[in-house]
């Protein structure tokens, strides 16, 4: 049994939980040895104090192949994780962002070349501010490849230098916080480099001025209900708050992690587009796998295809892709390029990395992760909850990749 999970559950009981189905480590192809290998590798992270702790689920095809649960959900009285915990998803919020856009998109209610002026018009003058260095605003395609113009700097200290000047604390709406990115000039001209930003927010206010809805509750209805995501969502009832994980935060001066302050984890108090959201790695996984079947979950349609199509597609040349971001530095680069709200694998072998060619993937500033591989029909998800820009560990995503593709060559 792994650590962390109930005494009462068993493996058949965590993967009914999950509601897909399961299948042996062997019949699905893989190495159970190396698989082993990789859950001491991350129980050893958590011993030493590197991660609070880790939710991973691995699945091939519509089965669960390998779940393993170790550590605490909080540091402090060591509450142990479980298989149902709730995270905070943060940045991997933004694949979320990315379906809600392209079912608007199915009904005609946009175009990728639209400039997005035209669905919020306080940018129609943004080029215009002092100090911008463009001479237009930026298109709607522009705002999925975070080459929309706006920056966030080249540094996790610019970053939050950067946002604590939005007072991002102080918004009460998010109609509220698009006014101040609004109010700001563009860093470059739109479509001309790739910076990490805030462009994924304007697409959730797109979506609630088109739909009608609040952004929640629009992405409650289209998205996590209908593919049965129950844990999922930006508002928490009672049992699931009681689920919900601490963050973490690596304390240099003590040598160990810590618990986040409210400041560190950057929250806010409002539905947004480029994090917010809340879920489980079953939930997550449900999500991920509706993507690998091109916008299906058995009989549940959620997108078309084609539009699967457009989202796990890069969208931006390679000379865009050359800046090093600190919290990215290991995704970014030759043989990488972005689809729709996340990172897409054009060339492995320039890449350096053993996923399958058109491999999407994105993760959050709390250290969950996730990535989908068409080719090898895998999924991978990652929960954890300590901060990202710690530079001092491997990122866990990049060790799972290592030993679960070991753990197919050598099976």
């Amino acid at each position: 049994m792994a650590a962390g999970d109930r005494p009462e559950q068993t493996w058949r009981d965590r993967m009914a939980a999950y509601r897909f189905g399961t299948a042996s480590v062997a019949e699905a192809g893989f190495s159970a040895s190396v698989l082993a290998e990789l859950d001491a590798y991350f129980d050893t992270m958590v011993a030493n104090g590197e991660l609070p702790g880790q939710v991973m689920l691995l699945a091939r095809g519509d089965t669960i192949v390998h779940a393993h649960v170790a550590g605490f959900a909080d540091c402090r009285d060591r509450r142990p994780l479980h298989t149902d915990s709730i995270f905070t998803l943060f940045s991997m919020s933004k694949p979320l962002a990315a379906v809600a856009m392209l079912l608007l998109y199915e009904e005609g209610k946009w175009q990728f070349d639209d400039s997005v002026a035209d669905y919020l018009p306080e940018f129609a003058g943004i080029a215009a501010l002092p100090g911008s260095n463009a001479t237009r605003p930026p298109t709607i395609r522009e705002l999925f490849t975070h080459s929309a113009g706006f920056s966030l700097g080249k540094t996790v200290e610019e970053m939050q230098e950067k946002l604590a000047k939005l007072r991002w604390h102080d918004a009460r709406s998010l109609t509220e916080q698009i006014g101040r990115y609004a109010s700001l000039p563009l860093g470059y001209e739109p479509g001309t480099a790739w910076e990490y930003s805030v462009a994924t927010d304007l697409q959730a206010e797109i979506v609630e001025r088109l739909s009608g809805e609040r952004y929640d509750l629009f992405l409650k209805k289209r998205v996590f209900d209908p593919l049965g995501m129950e844990d999922t969502g930006f508002t928490l009832d009672y049992d699931q708050t009681r689920r919900l994980v601490c963050g973490h935060v690596f304390d240099p001066e003590t040598g160990r992690l810590r618990t986040a302050t409210s400041e560190e984890r950057m929250e806010s108090i409002f539905p947004m587009g480029g994090t917010s959201f809340k879920s489980t790695a079953g939930d997550y996984a449900r999500f991920a796998r509706m993507l690998l079947q091109r916008g299906s979950l058995g009989e549940v349609k959620i997108l078309k295809p084609e539009s699967i199509e457009l989202m796990l597609s890069n969208h931006l040349p390679e000379d865009l892709l050359q800046n090093r971001y600190p919290i990215l530095h290991y995704v970014i680069g030759q043989g990488n390029g972005h689809g729709l709200n996340g990172m897409v694998c054009v060339d492995p072998a320039r890449a350096g990395r053993p996923v399958g060619k058109g491999t999407y993937e994105w993760g959050g500033a709390f250290g969950t992760w996730f990535w989908i591989d068409p080719a090898n029909d895998i999924l991978c998800i990652g929960m954890t909850h300590r901060q990202r820009i710690a530079t001092d560990m491997r990122p866990p995503e990049v060790v799972a990749q290592e030993f679960v593709y070991r753990a197919l060559r050598e099976a």
